[in-house]
């Protein structure tokens, strides 16, 4: 068992008897607590974007900021003419970061089949946390009007046979691949658990709280350990404290960000919910966090340098 496994089941043992004793917990309650940590613990593993990127690639950071930027807004505009086609594309686009950040430290390059465990397993858990929480969701829904044209894609019955058939072929391309040889028994063994304490995870905790251990403790920091070990084989960086003031500026920059437009909200400025700022406000880094992250791992397929395990 990693550390990163034994963490993540230390905090929900924690989190259980806290959340079973506060009853019900609103969903605002619930984005008071995770925000903080989703931005502190969750932006830094994007902060660096430009970083890796321009590792391999000859261009300006000035130029990569720009285009970066382009993304964030083309995104946002999406949003505006369209936000269900910027949500699915969200979803699609998290659940294949999940699923490759997960798997990428056993393979040394990616073949169909390795994409699809990616996509299938960044879906199952997705899935799996909408549905095990689908009344928060449907409230969300009905308490915020710009959620509701969400409703026709949550419909109990197709999250329920989305989460079975994911599922299915997530355990099914880790079986295949453990027969071709590209993952060990134990390997094999320890992804089927990983998956199975997220899932429990979902169920038994609220949507926010869940999804924030997750992200944070099986994501986040993967994601981060994967990055600080990269750039210091590369010798940019000679020990933690410069790692941690590499990712600090555009990790500030991002916090106040939001900040200043949470205080828009709350001063009527802007006429939307603070979840779905956050919503839009991730989904936009994400987009082209998804792609630089892609195009590193790359790297590491390249090189054939698997980094270590939590």
């Amino acid at each position: 068992m990693t550390k990163a496994i034994f963490f993540f089941i230390s905090c929900l043992l924690l989190l259980l008897p806290l959340v079973f004793n506060a009853g019900e917990i609103s969903m605002s309650s619930q984005l008071l607590f995770t925000t903080p940590f989703l931005l502190l613990f969750g932006i830094p593993h994007g902060a660096i974007d430009n970083v890796l990127y321009l590792r391999n690639n000859k261009i300006k950071n000035t130029h990569f900021i720009a285009i970066y930027l382009v993304f964030v807004a083309s995104n946002i505009a999406i949003w505006i003419f369209s936000p269900t086609i910027a949500y699915v594309l969200f979803l699609f686009l998290s659940a294949y970061h999940f699923g490759q950040s997960q798997f990428t430290h056993y393979f040394d390059k990616q073949p169909s089949s390795h994409k699809a465990l990616y996509l299938f397993w960044g879906i199952s858990i997705l899935s799996g946390l909408l549905y095990f929480n689908i009344a928060e969701t449907h409230s969300i829904m009905v308490q915020h009007e710009e959620f509701a044209v969400f409703s026709p894609l949550h419909q109990e019955v197709d999250m329920l046979y989305l989460f079975l058939a994911s599922t299915l072929l997530t355990v099914s391309f880790i079986i295949y691949l453990t027969a071709k040889k590209f993952l060990t028994i134990e390997n094999m063994f320890m992804e089927l658990l990983v998956i199975s304490l997220v899932l429990i995870c979902f169920y038994l905790l609220p949507f926010l709280i869940g999804f924030t251990l997750y992200f944070i403790v099986l994501h986040s920091f993967k994601v981060l350990k994967e990055e600080y070990h990269f750039l210091d084989s590369k010798k940019e960086i000679s020990s933690f404290k410069g790692f941690i003031q590499l990712i600090a500026p555009f990790t500030l920059l991002s916090v106040f960000g939001i900040l200043f437009l949470f205080g828009l909200i709350y001063l009527d400025v802007l006429t939307f919910s603070y979840g779905y700022c956050l919503l839009i406000v991730i989904s936009s880094i994400t987009l082209p966090h998804v792609f630089v992250m892609n195009k590193f791992y790359g790297i590491l397929f390249s090189s054939k340098r698997s980094p270590e395990l939590v």
